[in-house]
């Protein structure tokens, strides 16, 4: 008698493809949301500012608060307005010193806070 073996089925292979193509796909849309996500948090380019122009903000009381992240990022809150906007301190510079040398007493800032990692 003849061992006669069962041919593979074409399903078992095109399952697998059909599987493995589904995966790719769901992980790839995952990588491109992720993406989108996080570009949409940082600063876009009409949110960022000058220090000059912070400053100039601040003097008016156009800031309702401030945070300064890592002692170089500042943002700056608009009242009314869910997105801050942007500045960055030169290295080595304070947020206080920086502003006084602009012309903005320590005195009138808005609350301000400080983190830092």
């Amino acid at each position: 008698m003849q061992n006669a073996e069962k041919p593979a089925s074409p399903w078992k292979s095109r399952l697998f493809v059909i599987v493995f193509v589904t995966i790719l796909a769901l992980i790839i849309y995952g990588f491109i949301w992720i993406v989108q996500s996080a570009d949409a948090t940082l600063p876009q380019p009409d949110e960022i500012i000058s220090l000059e122009d912070a400053a100039n903000r601040i003097r008016s009381g156009e800031i309702d608060r401030i945070l300064i992240q890592e002692e170089r990022d500042v943002f700056l809150y608009l009242p009314g307005q869910p997105r801050p906007l942007y500045s960055q301190l030169a290295l080595g510079q304070t947020f206080t010193a920086t502003m006084e040398a602009l012309g903005v007493p320590s005195d009138s800032f808005p609350p301000l806070t400080v983190e830092s990692d």
